[in-house]
């Protein structure tokens, strides 16, 4: 047996079991930290960087980090500025934060798509049950919200509105017509939230009045950061929201609490990282995310993807293998070294139909049968050639062979 010594020397790996090759075809759920991002956090947390709020070196070190990473959040953005980014925990806190805060506040009704994140929708449900106007806007077979229904209960509203309308879709891909949703937003004298986890750092986003959202939140794990980090992200400084954490004075008021140095010193490398590459990295997972769909289409016909006739990430993919249990086709490539999931992360592990494609009119059934696949520039093409006769020897097997 070993010693108390023995066991906590002993060297721990997180890396997924197995002597084989991990395809992680699963980014949009977890984006792997790269060679950059763990060397910013680990530096952070050894070159004597203490409290940002303390008023010696060693805080004048941490805000230091603090602002630097503030400075490659807005260089990834158009229209934001600087003292319009509070650091979060993530999305998850970014969402709740904006629409608690703003909602019977600076706005009295609440306009949300069904294919929200859980982290949009569940708060949705709650305030609409404590005491908010609360309207879900549909979305058609692609995906794409009904920019109609948006204008018209705009149009019946008495009071403001907030309108929080994801910029692209987590488990599809799937982008809103962004700009068309600012314009309407200016022209009835809404607020405009995107819930941008899964666009930031994937394709070039604007804030501002008719043109991009107002506010928007996202996760560094999504962009190869660290996870636990993320933030809320303003067009300007009338965007006011009541703080949904409070007990301090940092990210100006509007989030208590220490910032974790080196966790944002990672996101600051990530981000630094993607401005770096950002149209070379969008080629890339283009063409790789286009090469796993067509090996699997092109050996197995029958499959669908789902919302690929509107625009997407660059990176995701949702496909519907008809005839086959989803769930059983992603724990079968689970055990063959290719992580792929059935949605969202944070709702995956519960068996339940994906709302979202739902929402788009697929049947419980195909909903179960449907699997995502997301990629990131850390992938290869030899990865996704491996993957593909993976997926489809399993797909097949599980299918009966037909």
């Amino acid at each position: 047996m070993a010693t108390l010594a023995e066991t906590s020397c002993s060297p721990v790996s997180f890396a997924p079991g197995g002597d084989h090759t991990v395809v992680n075809l699963d980014a949009n759920a977890n984006a792997a930290p790269t060679a950059a991002v763990l060397s910013a956090v680990v530096e952070a947390m050894t070159n004597g960087a203490g409290n940002p709020s303390s008023g010696h070196l060693a805080g004048d070190l941490a805000r230091g980090i603090v602002e630097r990473t503030r400075d490659s959040v807005v260089a990834l953005l158009e229209g934001a500025f600087e003292d319009g980014v509070v650091f979060t925990s993530g999305c998850t806190e970014g969402n709740n934060t904006v629409l608690r805060g703003m909602v019977g506040h600076t706005a009295q009704t609440l306009f949300v798509s069904t294919v929200e994140h859980a982290s949009v929708l569940k708060v949705a449900q709650r305030l609409a049950v404590e005491f908010a106007e609360v309207r879900f806007v549909r979305v058609d077979a692609d995906g794409v919200i009904d920019l109609g229904e948006l204008e018209v209960g705009l149009q019946g509203s008495p009071d403001r509105s907030l309108i929080s309308i994801q910029t692209a879709n987590s488990e599809t891909g799937v982008l809103q017509p962004v700009a068309a949703i600012a314009d309407l937003a200016r022209r009835y004298g809404a607020i405009y939230h995107a819930d941008a986890a899964q666009s930031f750092g994937k394709i070039r986003t604007i804030l501002g009045r008719g043109h991009g959202p107002d506010v928007i939140t996202l996760s560094g794990h999504k962009l190869h950061a660290p996870a636990g980090t993320g933030a809320i992200v303003s067009a300007d400084a009338e965007i006011e929201y009541a703080p949904l954490i409070v007990g301090g004075d940092q990210e100006h008021g509007r989030r208590a609490g220490t910032q974790s140095v080196p966790l944002l010193a990672g996101l600051a490398a990530a981000c630094e990282q993607r401005g770096c590459t950002l149209d070379a990295d969008v080629a890339m997972m283009s063409m790789l995310r286009d090469r796993l769909e067509f090996g699997i289409r092109t050996l197995l016909p029958w499959t669908v993807v789902n919302g690929v006739a509107s625009p997407r990430l660059p990176n995701a993919s949702n496909i519907r293998f008809v005839g086959v249990d989803g769930m059983a086709l992603v724990a079968n490539l689970d055990a063959e070294g290719i992580l792929a999931s059935q949605g969202s992360a944070c709702s995956s592990r519960r068996p339940e139909p994906s709302h979202v494609l739902t929402a788009m009119g697929l049947s419980e059934a195909d909903a179960f049968s449907s699997v995502r696949f997301s990629v990131s520039p850390l992938n290869t093409l030899e990865e996704i050639d491996h993957a593909v006769q993976i997926i489809v020897a399993a797909a097949t097997r599980l299918r009966g062979g037909l």
